[in-house]
Parts: structure tokens; C-alpha cells; sequence
């Protein structure tokens, strides 16, 4: 069995999918696609990383959206050695008109990417 991690990364100005690599456990797959998230958000704290990593292990996937127009969508999908993938397995990411919505909110909330929203009090 082999677990293969893909990343989908959105900017401003492209859209680009990248196969980060194949492995053997899905703890190390976790790890790899922590690595990305990592790379992606530097100021992502020690708890915060083990949070997603728990999560990738776990759920298989994970999308963070720093901005309006700038998100990473990591994955990690399970293969076996010479067999074609489920069909319900086989979709790695997708824009839902539920998406489009919430870009548009999250653009409205965060619209130059610097705000923070704050607990009153």
C-alpha cells in the first residue's frame, strides 16, 4: 500500500498541483505534508503543526486559506500496487460554488490579508 501526498497551491496570479512523493506509512506521509504546510505558513506554531499533522494522519487531507487569494490544499491518498483507485478516491481536490461563496466572504472579512479577527474582551 502506498500513501501519496499532492498539493494544490493557489495564489493571486496561477494555480499549481504538485505530487509531493510516495510512502510506505501514512504517518510518514503526514510528516511530508506537514513539511509543505510548514514551508507555506512559517509563522505556524509547534502546537499548531502537530494539530495538522494529527489531523492529515487521521483525515487524509487539509486546506488552509491564508488570504482571499492565496491557499494551500494538502492530500494524501491511499494506493495499492497494481490496482486502479476507487472511484470515490479517485478526486483529489475540487471548487465548490460553496467555495466561490466563501472566497468572496473571506475576502470581504480579510480583504488586504493583514487583519486578524479578535475575541471581544
Amino acid at each position: 500500500m502506498a500513501y501519496i501526498v499532492t498539493k494544490l497551491l493557489t495564489t493571486e496570479n496561477s494555480t499549481d498541483f504538485f505530487l509531493i512523493g510516495s510512502f510506505s506509512d501514512m504517518k510518514q506521509a503526514a510528516a511530508a505534508a506537514t513539511d509543505e504546510y510548514r514551508e507555506y505558513n512559517k509563522q505556524a506554531s509547534f502546537i499548531n503543526l502537530e494539530m495538522i499533522n494529527e489531523w492529515l494522519s487521521t483525515r487524509g487531507e487539509y486546506s488552509f486559506r491564508r488570504d482571499r487569494n492565496n491557499r494551500i490544499q494538502l492530500d494524501i491518498s491511499i494506493a495499492e500496487e497494481n490496482q486502479i483507485i476507487p472511484a470515490e478516491h479517485q478526486k483529489i481536490f475540487s471548487f465548490t460554488p460553496a467555495d466561490r461563496e466563501f472566497v468572496k466572504l473571506s475576502g470581504a472579512l480579510v480583504s488586504d490579508g493583514e487583519k486578524k479577527a479578535q475575541l471581544p474582551g
